[in-house]
């Protein structure tokens, strides 16, 4: 397949494309930054500026992958950050919508990155974990979940000029050194993870390995449309997987963070991320026949830290 791919040199676009070059696949990496594509993947791809997208012809590409937007964890959300974390998503997935939608024959699918947040914001594990069933808020009132509601609404703007679309909903991604992880794993050794609040606030996740080939599998089933949780089977508690990591890295784990600290200290961004959370099932992804490798959290974590 003729594949674009926006946010590449990313954490999940830099595991992913290695693996879609392995399976034979010719990828165009569209970004800000053409010298970073290229000093990261060399001459294997073709490296793009935004400005060069409308000389592509989107007739000629099979396929977009749309893994734009700055990380939603990385600091405090102001007002300027909360509109950086929101233009990040929107104007490259608007971009790729308008130039997919000129195609005049076969218009290419886009497969675009979204996150369960868009199913709200949770404080306990409910009895059945949410599947993309579940309806979504029409005007959700958080931002995490309204910041997911207008990326994928950009989206599904492709719909309306017959560009097939699938939302990817991510869980929390687990890989050494890299997002949640590589913030966690450093207290941790040294016996100072901490659960948060009263812990029971939930967590989906996913271990980088099968979320690329999820999205490999993806590619594979055009006919999939729509939204897919792209998470493990068994969502977790906060405090279940802080015990889990420290037992992985064989260190004790007794701290507590009140849940007045952790808003005193991150703000809205810690009320939204840290002391809420989202149970959400691949039940589409089950019910097509993909299959995990890493459906148990304590396995995912032993190949990061084994």
């Amino acid at each position: 397949m003729k594949i674009i791919i926006g946010g590449g040199t990313g954490f999940v676009g830099s595991v992913l494309v290695p693996e879609l070059l392995q399976s034979g696949h010719e990828l165009y990496v569209i970004g800000r930054d053409k010298e970073k594509i290229k000093s990261l993947f060399k001459d294997k791809v073709t490296a793009c500026h935004w400005d060069e997208l409308t000389g592509l012809n989107p007739d000629l590409f099979d396929a977009i992958i749309n893994l734009c937007g700055e990380n939603i964890g990385d600091q405090r959300w102001s007002a300027k950050v909360k509109e950086r974390l929101l233009t990040s998503r929107l104007f490259p997935t608007e971009k790729l919508v308008q130039w997919a939608a000129k195609a005049k024959t076969k218009k290419p699918h886009l497969y675009n990155a979204s996150a369960v947040s868009i199913y709200g914001l949770h404080k306990t594990l409910p009895a059945y974990p949410l599947d993309e069933d579940e309806p979504i808020p029409h005007a959700p009132s958080c931002f995490a979940t309204n910041l997911v509601h207008q990326w994928e609404l950009a989206a599904l703007i492709g719909e309306q000029f017959a560009v097939p679309v699938t939302l990817m909903r991510f869980g929390v991604v687990l890989k050494k050194n890299e997002g949640m992880l590589k913030k966690l794993e450093l207290p941790a050794r040294f016996g100072l993870g901490a659960t948060l609040g009263n812990g029971e606030q939930p967590l989906s996740w996913i271990h980088y390995h099968d979320l690329v080939q999820a999205i490999k599998f993806l590619l594979a089933h055009p006919e999939i449309q729509g939204a897919v949780n792209c998470v493990a089977q068994e969502p977790v508690s906060q405090k279940s997987f802080n015990t889990i990591l420290a037992e992985c890295l064989h260190r004790p784990t007794f701290l507590k963070l009140p849940s007045w600290f952790v808003r005193m200290a991150f703000g809205e961004m810690g009320e939204e991320l840290l002391l809420s959370g989202q149970a959400v099932s691949p039940r589409r992804l089950l019910d097509a026949q993909f299959t995990f490798n890493y459906p148990d959290l304590r396995a995912a974590l032993l190949k990061e830290y084994s």
